[in-house]
């Protein structure tokens, strides 16, 4: 996929996946991939979630505990999306490093600009949070 979202992670070596995985069942399978992913070629994975309020985020984020993510909570245009310091709370009590950050935009340069190897940069949560990522603009939507 082209788009600025693809475009800022490839300058980094970067490379980005967005996923729906929003609930505790979602979280393990994603999880799964994630794992695999890393093992792969051994770099990281920083996730970067906006949830709505009714859906189990420490549930969601338990399925990472063993991997330990760098997490980033963000919200997204929704009046039922969780509060992006509460997922950061259900993230930190699954056991995960959690930073608030203020929009997707400035949680994806926030990741891309960690130290060390490029990462896996998995954009997850609300589908709702996955739409306005997209919105960003049409080179983004896939093909």
């Amino acid at each position: 996929t082209q788009g600025p979202v693809a475009k800022l992670a490839a300058k980094r070596g970067a490379d980005v996946w967005l996923d729906g995985a929003h609930n505790p069942h979602a979280g393990r399978a994603l999880a799964q991939a994630v794992a695999k992913l890393v093992q792969k070629d051994g770099r990281p994975a920083f996730l970067i979630v906006g949830m709505l309020g009714r859906k189990d985020a420490k549930g969601f984020f338990e399925a990472f505990r063993d991997q330990g993510p760098q997490v980033f909570t963000t919200t997204f245009h929704s009046p039922q999306a969780t509060p992006p310091q509460d997922l950061a709370a259900a993230a930190a009590a699954a056991g995960l490093k959690a930073q608030v950050i203020d929009g997707f935009e400035a949680a994806l340069a926030s990741s891309l600009a960690l130290p060390g190897p490029a990462p896996h940069v998995i954009i997850c949560g609300s589908l709702h949070f996955i739409g306005d990522v997209l919105a960003i603009s049409q080179d983004t939507w896939p093909t």
